[in-house]
């Protein structure tokens, strides 16, 4: 890591640490290996906050490459695997526009279904812009869902980086990625202000790949583990 990079890894960490002391979370930067739980003994995060509920493992990156996750999978599931412990990769790619703060909360199921349900009742009467940008939300909430539950830490990935991950690590079919892909440059062009062509369509395409995500985070939930095998793939797909 050079300097730049150093610096701006030694501010996340600081903002991070500030947000969840905000929140009520005891806060443990770089903690000694003796201040953490036997299931932590072989690794050192960036970050530890400890809550009455919830305590929560960060690890932050800067300029990851694709695939990278998958270093932390193995430590990502082994704290999934201890009640009231998560796992939260934090990366920070100056390319990419910053990620919601980690201690921000993903939309809910229900609240993804409402939007889908707002979306669809705006493209009826052709106010295809607004839907887009529910459909987009919703998508985007339903790939960051659906990561931790395959093995893979992406909550907190850039969006870019999150698309090509999910397909290197075939959750994603080769159609979904080239439809999140076309939906990410509208999406990117929608929101700083450009025109935006094939809007209609490309919000159709978003609105079916949506209803299969909401379908695979069904199913996972159902089974409540990680299967590294997205229902949704197909080796025709492929």
């Amino acid at each position: 890591m050079n300097n730049s990079g150093h610096e701006t890894y030694r501010q996340k960490v600081q903002e991070i640490a500030a947000e969840y002391q905000a929140r009520g979370y005891e806060v443990l930067v770089e903690p000694d290996p003796e201040k953490l739980p036997e299931f932590l003994a072989n690794f050192q995060p960036d970050l530890v906050a400890r809550g009455p509920n919830e305590s929560v493992v960060v690890e932050i990156k800067v300029g990851i490459k694709t695939a990278a996750s998958e270093r932390f999978q193995e430590i990502a599931e082994t704290i999934q695997r201890h009640p009231g412990w998560k796992f939260s990769l934090v990366v920070i790619d100056p390319r990419s526009d910053e990620v919601a703060p980690p201690t921000q909360q993903l939309l809910d199921r229900k609240e993804v279904a409402d939007r889908l349900e707002r979306a669809n009742e705006l493209l009826s009467t052709g106010t295809a812009d607004a839907a887009f940008l529910l459909l987009w939300t919703s998508v985007e909430a339903l790939l960051r869902h659906i990561a931790p539950r395959e093995g893979l830490p992406l909550e907190r990935v850039p969006s870019s980086s999150l698309i090509k991950e999910l397909f290197s690590s075939g959750i994603l079919s080769r159609s979904q990625l080239d439809v999140a892909q076309r939906a990410f440059s509208v999406r990117n062009a929608l929101v700083h202000g450009f025109e935006t062509a094939r809007l209609d369509e490309t919000a159709r395409e978003l609105t079916q790949l949506a209803q299969q995500l909401l379908s695979e985070l069904d199913h996972s939930q159902e089974g409540d583990c990680p299967t590294r095998r997205s229902t949704v793939l197909t080796s025709r797909d492929r």
